[in-house]
């Protein structure tokens, strides 16, 4: 079958910012690990520097915690650059982040994952980024943006073997 192209909001029924504002009074040495825009790159979440927010501060953010198979994606700075939530990281707390949740059909995160790193969204999302020192993108036109689908099954299919293609790559670097 034919691809479709389908507006975010179409298929999310959440595209929001994470807490945007200060949070550093909320950094604990051991707590809840905070999710930032420096550890999301290439498609995947980082550890190389983690932040950690005492339980007042995440109890507070309760409503915006990510779910496993949410997406999250830079929005100042490497905007664009894009990841899926794992299983281990349910209920995290992110900072400064669009929120990309409560699907409202069948779709596979990872698929969409993989298609913000294609050379053609990597461009459409340089069309609606803002700002010459710091680059800015806003979470209303991420609700806009528009994404090439295929069915679900197919989704599975395409983002199964590019998941082994990345372990392989993984594999190999070590």
């Amino acid at each position: 079958d034919d691809w479709e192209q389908r507006k975010l909001e179409d298929i999310y029924g959440s595209i929001g910012n994470a807490f945007v504002g200060t949070a550093t009074p909320y950094y604990a040495e051991q707590g809840h690990f905070y999710l930032e825009s420096n550890n999301v790159k290439d498609g995947q979440i980082n550890h190389n520097s983690e932040i950690f927010i005492n339980d007042e501060f995440y109890e507070k953010q309760k409503d915006k915690w990510l779910h496993t198979g949410d997406m999250v994606m830079v929005q100042s700075g490497h905007v664009g650059h894009a990841a899926v939530i794992p299983e281990e990281l349910d209920n995290t707390a992110a900072h400064a982040l669009i929120m990309f949740r409560n699907p409202k059909e069948e779709i596979e995160p990872y698929f969409l994952n993989y298609e913000y790193q294609t050379d053609k969204a990597k461009k459409k999302i340089e069309n609606i980024t803002t700002g010459n020192t710091i680059k800015h993108i806003l979470a209303s036109d991420m609700q806009e943006f528009v994404v090439d689908v295929p069915k679900y099954e197919e989704q599975k299919v395409i983002a199964g073997y590019f998941c082994n293609l990345d372990n392989l790559i993984t594999l190999h670097q070590r």
